[in-house]
């Protein structure tokens, strides 16, 4: 069974779309079959793999709205084992509607639990930056949450949003959600990952530092001119930095949940 990891974070800014497509492309390079849901209106995972889904009428809207199976609208890459179920604007009229009923936070699980092919190793779902309908729904839909973090970005307060929307996600789904790790991204200094400071709730007692992965993610023009060419590193330039990173992430990424 697939594991389901979940790239969020409520503050925008810090990558998690890079982080999304750029770890489920590593990871299809050792072999490991991957879905990339894209659950951000933004479309920038569908975009940024090379995916132009224009026209085509079979993205997650199709698959919500029952006009397409969720089989039936996963897309394949240029990578033998990487798979896309792409987004689109319309999504966000999609959520207008369904974000009327709680019970349909769960919508996603739901799909990837029934729908879902079982050849997959690992499904990544990019979740828009947000408090709203479509970020509690990607967030409901995993077994793990990954956080990308950046040094310069004050991910405090951001740290405390996430965990009310964590234990609303178990109280009110019974979903025993966890974060499975913090990744530092956009860090050329290794020591600035001490800037990610303790996160401590109200007894003091939880250390986010023991949630940071070892890998950190350099910031690197590589990453900005494979956007352009809406291609992942793995592809682009698997030798730079970053590119070396990603793969570095994967490994450990794998190593720890399987």
């Amino acid at each position: 069974m697939a594991i389901v990891l979940t790239i969020c974070g409520q503050k925008g800014g810090t990558g998690k779309s890079v982080v999304a497509v750029n770890l489920a492309a590593s990871l299809a390079l050792y072999e490991k079959k991957v879905l990339l849901i894209d659950a951000d209106p933004s479309g920038c995972s569908t975009e940024w793999i090379g995916i132009d889904n224009a026209g085509q009428g079979h993205d997650l809207v199709s698959v919500f709205t029952g006009k397409t199976r969720f089989p039936d609208a996963i897309v394949k890459t240029r990578l033998r084992w990487l798979d896309v179920l792409p987004a689109g604007f319309d999504l966000f009229q999609s959520a207008l509607k369904l974000s009327d009923r709680v019970s349909n936070q769960i919508i996603l699980r739901l799909l990837i639990q029934e729908d879902a092919p079982s050849s997959y190793d690992y499904i990544i779902i990019d979740a828009p930056s947000s408090y709203g309908f479509l970020s509690i729904m990607a967030m409901a839909s995993a077994d793990w949450l990954i956080v990308p973090v950046c040094p310069q970005h004050g991910a405090a307060a951001d740290f405390h949003c996430l965990l009310i929307l964590i234990r609303y996600i178990r109280k009110n789904h019974k979903i025993p959600l966890k974060i499975g790790g913090f990744v530092c991204n956009r860090c050329n200094d290794p020591s600035a990952v001490d800037d990610i400071q303790t996160f401590a709730g109200p007894k003091k007692s939880f250390q986010a530092a023991d949630l940071v992965y070892d890998t950190h993610i350099p910031w690197d023009l590589a990453v900005e001119k494979s956007i352009e060419k809406k291609t992942p590193l793995a592809l682009y330039d698997i030798k730079s930095p970053a590119g070396s990173a990603f793969l570095n992430f994967a490994k450990e990424i794998h190593k720890i949940f399987t």
